[in-house]
């Protein structure tokens, strides 16, 4: 392999890296910027929402395992599980790591504000409910056919 080329494992690895830093960096700088992680996710929510177009009127097992499938692409985060139904389906989020968030100057609670606004942007688009807590299992993402 020559200097230019990097194998397709790390150029995954380096590729998770940097969404990792890039989102929970944005997620500081709105908090810094506004005081509050609101706008920026509002925004970043209703951007991606069409992306999610072929989601519309489908299951929201699908649904919550495509927003398991956004943590699962990151280096601080990992999908734990997905279950539920066509009418209601919920992803378990383990994340961000606490290392990440210290070196990134994030809390726990805007970054989770931010992941809640975001997926409220996508449901709502895609004609769902959505709810989303943490405890002990981690991130809960739940959608809900309305």
């Amino acid at each position: 392999m020559g200097d230019t080329d990097f194998s397709t494992e790390r150029l995954l690895e380096q590729a998770r890296g940097n969404q990792s830093a890039i989102f929970l960096l944005a997620v500081r700088w709105a908090r810094e910027r506004d005081g509050s992680v609101d706008g920026w996710a509002n925004f970043l929510g209703s951007q991606f929402a069409e992306g999610w177009a072929s989601l519309r009127g489908g299951a929201a097992l699908e649904v919550a395992r495509m927003a398991g499938l956004n943590f699962a692409s990151s280096a601080d985060s990992k999908f734990v599980r997905v279950e539920g139904d066509s009418s209601r389906a919920e992803a378990v989020i383990d994340g961000p790591d606490p290392q990440w968030l210290e070196e990134t100057g994030v809390s726990i609670e805007d970054n989770d504000r931010a992941n809640e606004l975001i997926f409220a942007r996508i449901a709502d688009y895609l004609g769902m409910s959505f709810e989303a807590h943490r405890d002990a299992d981690g991130l809960h993402l739940t959608f809900s056919q309305t």
